[in-house]
């Protein structure tokens, strides 16, 4: 097959959207909704498609990144892409070979830039042939590497058989006692209460946290491809998350919960009704986001989190983690010393 790339504009989104929806390698990160957040907080976005020479059809592409510095330099980042046929290898050989010179046209279009490397992480577990000498691990991953992820292709019933029975305990128990679970419209005012549980949440346990404006430009740029949960007890909101649903796997970006009311384990129903309600919806999995290594040890950061997520059961995915493509290698050297060592 013969392939050409061409930039994709906005007429030609809902073809993009449904190629990426249905591609193994990736998800909502190549999304228009996702762009338009990056756009949002100081990143650019170039959005290049692969078209059949033959049906002039778009069969995979990326959407690309920038992140300029003040003092010349930007490195490029392609979050769960580039998307490119992984289940044909002779197709992905040929769509990369013609997707990396347009990647390089985008990186010499300012000539005051220096570009130092660009950054590629897809959602797979298993290394694709394209990546060669010429890349380089990462020292971040910046998308979890490992992550719990639950099979809503099952009736309810076995979703909640297959938990450890701690997490059905206490989903029945939260369901005893009163706890109900809601998805608000997005408004100001619902975004101000995910933010204020958030905000809590993280100042309670010393992490690095995010703005009010941040969540603001997040939420309403990924509205049309997500909810706002609320766990609520007597009129009090108790836990909060924010799901995106895109293609059939519905993902648990961002949530919090209440110091108060703890007995009433309302995170615990939230996710159920979120899994019941992404089933309905035609969801295929429920992605947990992120939990701590196989092997790490006791006392790991994201223990407390991954014990929590555990207890909904579902499988363990290892994902191959970020992968660099230098383009200057003195710059690069100098990008990690700064920003990532």
């Amino acid at each position: 097959m013969v392939y050409y790339c061409k930039y994709i504009d906005k007429s030609l989104q809902h073809d993009w959207e449904e190629l990426v929806k249905s591609n193994i390698a990736s998800g909502f990160h190549q999304s228009f909704e996702w762009a338009l957040f990056k756009n949002g907080d100081s990143w650019d976005s170039y959005k290049i498609g692969i078209f059949d020479d033959k049906t002039n059809k778009i069969v995979g592409g990326v959407v690309m990144l920038q992140f300029s510095f003040s003092n010349g330099t930007d490195f490029l980042y392609i979050p769960e892409g580039p998307v490119l046929d992984y289940e044909n290898e002779e197709n992905m050989k040929k769509q990369w070979k013609v997707l990396l010179p347009a990647m390089f046209e985008i990186i010499n279009v300012s000539t005051k830039s220096q570009t130092t490397h660009f950054r590629i992480e897809p959602r797979i577990s298993k290394m694709p042939s394209f990546i060669d000498e010429k890349f380089v691990k990462a020292p971040v991953n910046l998308q979890p590497k490992f992550t719990q992820v639950i099979d809503l292709v099952c009736d309810e019933s076995a979703i909640l058989a297959q938990m450890k029975q701690k997490g059905r305990y206490n989903i029945k128990l939260a369901e005893k006692k009163g706890v109900k679970v809601i998805s608000k419209p997005i408004t100001d005012k619902t975004i101000a209460e995910f933010f204020s549980l958030y905000d809590a949440t993280f100042s309670r346990k010393g992490l690095d946290k995010k703005d009010l404006p941040f969540f603001e430009n997040l939420i309403k740029s990924c509205e049309p491809i997500s909810k706002l949960y609320f766990a609520e007890y007597e009129g009090k909101n108790l836990a909060t998350e924010l799901v995106i649903y895109y293609g059939d796997r519905a993902t648990y970006l961002y949530g919090a919960s209440s110091d108060e009311n703890r007995e009433m384990m309302a995170p615990y129903l939230m996710h159920w009704e979120v899994m019941k309600d992404a089933k309905k919806i035609g969801m295929k999995e429920y992605d947990l986001w992120g939990i701590a290594p196989p092997e790490a040890e006791e006392g790991h950061d994201w223990e407390g989190i991954t014990d929590f997520k555990k207890k909904f059961g579902g499988k363990t995915v290892t994902l191959i983690g970020a992968y660099d493509y230098i383009i200057q290698k003195d710059l690069y050297e100098a990008f990690l010393k700064k920003h990532e060592s």
